[in-house]
Formats: C-alpha cells, structure tokens, sequence
C-alpha cells in the first residue's frame, strides 16, 4: 500500500469520527446523521455540475450502491430494535472489511498481500471486540446478531460497488459528487415514506448537517481515492478505524467511560494499521 493511499484511508476515518461525534452531540442525533446525508447532497451539486456525469460504465456501480447501502441501513435499523447501538454498530462494522477482501478475492480476483490480510484481520477483531465490550450485561439475541451479520453483508457489497465504480469512473471527485446527490434524494425519499417532515427536520439541523457534510464529503472523497489506487479490502479496513477514533473522542471530549477492553481493542487496530502500512 503506497503512503498516499495509506493517507487517504488514515484521512477518512478521522473525517469519519469526527463529524459523527459531533452528530452525537445534537438533540435528535439519528436526524443530524440525515440531515447531513441529505446536506452533502446539495454541497455536491454544483460541484456535480462542473466535473460532470460519470461515464455509462460507472452508473451500474453507482446503482448498485445505491440499494445495498439502503439495504444497510433497514438492517441497521432492525439490528438497533434488538441490540444497542454500541454492540449492533461493531458488529457491522467489524464484518465489512472481511467480506470487502472476500468478496475482490472471490469475484475481482484480488489478492491481498499477507501482511495486508493480518492487519484486515486485527482491525476487524479489534472492532468486534469493540461490540463485546459493550455487550456486557445485554441480553444475547440472536435475531440481532443475524441482522447485524446481514448488514455487514451488505454493507461490504456497497464498499465493493463503490470501488469498482471509482475505478470505472477514473475519478474519485466525479464519481464521489455524483453518489452524494443520489444518497441525498435516497435518504430525504426514504424519511419522507416514513412519515418524517424533512423539511421541517432541516429547519432544525440543516445549519449543522451542511457544516458537517463539508467532513462527511471529505471523508468520503478520501476513501474513494484509496479505492481507487488501493486494495479495496485493505483501504475498507483503515476506514473503520474511525471507531477507535471515535472512542478517543468519546473519552477526551465527550467526557464518556473507556474501560479496558476498549483500550485493548484499539491496541489490536493500531497493530492492524501498522501491519497494512507494511503490506
């Protein structure tokens, strides 16, 4: 993995955590996480506009983003009726890197490096390990499990669909505006069949998406450009790093308990990411 893509991944996940975090901070979070998909949405077009359309090739991936990443999130939401947030979130999120490297493996034929598969491995279980140290005291469902597992399928899917669309593209910029409008239209259309007044959700968070969709867009423009120069499976898993970023954060600024085994688990991520530095 050359230091620029390693960047890029790196740049990504602290983008990631922080606007997140800051997301956490507001009075109805779950609608500032919206607020700021749809608001990325209009950040994007005129930038959309000037770098133009992606070619032909590009719009299968770009399509199939679009229903696997919808497919996430109903799973998402089914997964946090039966488990909190803080176990179903790591469950996810520890599966994708792993089904993002078999699936290039098994459809794209692409091979990561030995090193590379020991630091997607140590990054993915310190992220479940993340999930177990919340799970203390939750009643074991395995429904939830099933649906977290179900989510991290897909979630996987729409990382591998985004990385061959960026690379049918040729350009992380005109592929990456044109998805965050069509996220931005996806998500306002799917609030809107479920009884949410968006308009007058944005009244009330469209100030804090739109600042925070400037991070959110960067974030998501940096690990376009990883996947497009990197392994997708590797680049995945530096992504999710943003959860131990998140976790300092958590601990700094949020002022919230950190017990040990989540001081162990970002051990095992910044393993990981040396071990992928090296690959």
């Amino acid at each position: 993995m050359t230091l620029l893509v390693f960047l890029s991944g790196l740049a990504s996940a602290l983008l990631h955590a922080g606007w997140n975090a800051a997301a956490r901070t507001r009075p109805d979070p779950g609608h500032a996480v919206a607020s700021v998909v749809i608001m990325a949405g209009v950040l994007a077009m005129p930038f959309a506009i000037a770098w133009g359309p992606p070619p032909m090739t590009a719009w299968k991936w770009l399509a199939m983003g679009m229903v696997t990443n919808m497919l996430t999130m109903r799973a998402l939401m089914a997964t946090y009726r039966r488990l909190p947030f803080a176990v179903g979130y790591p469950l996810v999120r520890g599966v994708a890197p792993v089904g993002v490297a078999g699936i290039s493996f098994a459809v794209f034929g692409e091979t990561p490096s030995p090193l590379a598969i020991a630091g997607i491995a140590a990054i993915s279980a310190g992220v479940l390990l993340l999930g177990e140290s919340a799970r203390r005291g939750v009643t074991f469902d395995r429904v939830g499990l099933a649906l977290a597992l179900f989510a991290g399928v897909f979630n996987a899917l729409f990382v591998v669909s985004d990385a061959q669309g960026v690379r049918a593209t040729g350009d992380a910029l005109t592929y990456g505006f044109t998805v965050c409008i069509v996220n931005s239209l996806s998500m306002a259309a799917m609030l809107a069949v479920e009884g949410v007044d968006v308009p007058r959700m944005l009244r009330k968070e469209g100030g804090f998406g739109f600042l925070a969709s400037m991070a959110s867009t960067g974030s998501y423009l940096f690990i376009l450009y990883g996947y497009a120069h990197g392994p997708s499976g590797a680049v995945s898993a530096l992504r999710e790093t943003s959860l131990f970023i998140g976790m300092l954060l958590a601990a700094t600024v949020l002022h919230e308990k950190v017990g040990w085994l989540r001081w162990c688990a970002a051990a095992m991520a910044v393993a990981g990411i040396a071990l992928l530095r090296l690959s």
